[in-house]
């Protein structure tokens, strides 16, 4: 019996430890936001001379907007969204009276950044309001109607928001974006978007100076004008 008591306090001290290792990595990401807010615009022009210096004049300031512009498109469409649908979740829930409203929309938001479906949440409330028996059959279906409808926003913001103002493919930021939370969690998200993004610019810009399409280009010219 001891063992089992020894094991499970290890546990909850484990778990404890991740949690408090956690709000204080929450609370590190607001001293540097803070820090970096206080210092925009020297930090841009330094990005900025980064990139003048690595790849030129002209392309730098063009990569300098573009890591600003698909940084503000990540926030907006993957966070920003997460957080409207969580609302938005939480609403219909508080409004067909499902228990534990703010917990399941809490859990909706964690599931949105992580790019998760919110049918994981929606569906056992629509069980529950179906299984309850403290619901007519009309109120039922217009709730279920209503859980769906907000599970299924992101659907329909994800394409408006996601790559707004961003000179790439939608699906290439979101890739980015998936990839960079699988492999770093959520700073990962904007690092992962920022960098395929920037990748697919630089592939497309060598892609567009192939010699051999240009000299094909003049020779066909050539031979429609003789």
């Amino acid at each position: 019996m001891q063992p089992k008591i020894v094991e499970l306090a290890k546990k909850a001290l484990a778990i404890v430890a991740s949690i408090g290792v956690g709000m204080l990595k929450f609370l590190a990401s607001f001293v540097v936001a803070g820090i970096l807010m206080a210092y925009g615009d020297a930090g841009a022009r330094g990005s900025r001379a980064i990139f003048e210096r690595t790849i030129g004049r002209g392309r730098g300031e063009t990569f300098a907007r573009l890591s600003t512009s698909t940084i503000r498109a990540v926030a907006q469409g993957v966070v920003g969204i997460a957080f409207v649908q969580a609302i938005l979740v939480g609403l219909a829930l508080l409004v067909a009276d499902v228990p534990w409203a703010g917990v399941l929309a809490a859990i909706t938001l964690v599931l949105s950044i992580a790019q998760v479906p919110a049918l994981i949440v929606i569906l056992p409330a629509i069980v529950y309001i179906w299984s309850s028996g403290h619901y007519g059959s009309g109120a039922a279906i217009a709730y279920s109607i209503l859980l769906l409808l907000s599970g299924l926003a992101d659907n329909v913001l994800k394409p408006l928001m996601l790559g707004r103002g961003v000179d790439a493919p939608m699906p290439v930021i979101l890739l980015g974006a998936l990839g960079g939370l699988a492999t770093c969690g959520i700073l990962g998200t904007f690092v992962g978007a920022t960098l395929l993004t920037l990748g697919y610019q630089i592939f497309m810009g060598w892609v567009a100076t192939n010699p051999d399409s240009s000299a094909a280009g003049t020779e066909s010219d050539s031979d429609g004008t003789s």
